[in-house]
């Protein structure tokens, strides 16, 4: 499915709530109830599976001479493989994610990292054992949150925006207590269904790689048929 914009998206809903294929003006206050559904559609689709394109690398900074927190960013939703610390321009050492009830596992010395906060107050990582030193370079892969849409231009990184169209048009239907939102939500949630396994097949079934799933073997370095 091609990328659509906003406004092209905002043109096929026209086409069926208003039988028009007019869309309302940027600005107006329809065209502003219409695009506070289409952010709600989008924020649906953008929970509903760890999408690749919603993948994201970043480097956040090492300040601290003995640093065990660091900050991540305000789109971060949730990691998407460990974090890889560099010091001194090494390769660098990976530090899977611990989840509290793993701690007792551990001991003082091991390293692991462990993500607090919340989508409100913000998120952080907390490394074990806390001795990172400044000028360290982290490295981190996560999935993150979308950015509203709040402008015709724009365009929405849904693999399917037809998603967006029908699920839009579902919310518009029902606040207008017209029973044919239910066919709207329905053919929305199939397109929905069918993204995920595109998305799932497309990673876990690639003719590249016979599993994206990171063993021990693998990390240390073992590949089947070279080693």
């Amino acid at each position: 499915m091609s990328r659509m914009s906003v406004s092209e998206i905002m043109t096929q809903i026209a086409a069926t709530v208003n039988q028009e294929a007019t869309p309302p003006t940027e600005a107006s206050s329809e065209w502003t109830l219409w695009l506070a559904y289409l952010n709600r559609a989008y924020q649906e689709w953008a929970q509903a599976n760890d999408w690749e394109s919603l993948r994201k690398k970043g480097f956040p900074p090492v300040t601290g001479i003995s640093q065990a927190t660091v900050s991540l960013f305000g789109d971060f939703r949730k990691l998407a493989s460990p974090p890889n610390l560099h010091v001194d321009s090494t390769e660098g050492t990976l530090y899977p994610e611990l989840l509290p009830e793993q701690e007792g596992m551990y001991s003082e010395n091991d390293k692991y990292i462990q993500i607090v906060g919340n989508s409100s107050d913000g998120f952080s990582m907390i490394f074990h054992p806390a001795s990172i030193a400044s000028g360290a370079s982290l490295e981190v892969q996560y999935f993150s949150e979308v950015t509203a849409l709040a402008s015709n231009t724009q365009y929405p990184v849904s693999s399917d925006p037809q998603y967006l169209v029908d699920r839009t048009i579902a919310y518009i239907l029902e606040a207008r207590s017209d029973p044919r939102f239910q066919i709207e939500e329905n053919k929305a949630r199939e397109r929905l269904m069918t993204m995920i396994e595109n998305n799932n097949a497309s990673k876990y079934n690639s003719y590249a790689s016979d599993s994206p799933v990171i063993t021990t073997g693998k990390r240390s370095g073992f590949r089947v048929g070279r080693d």
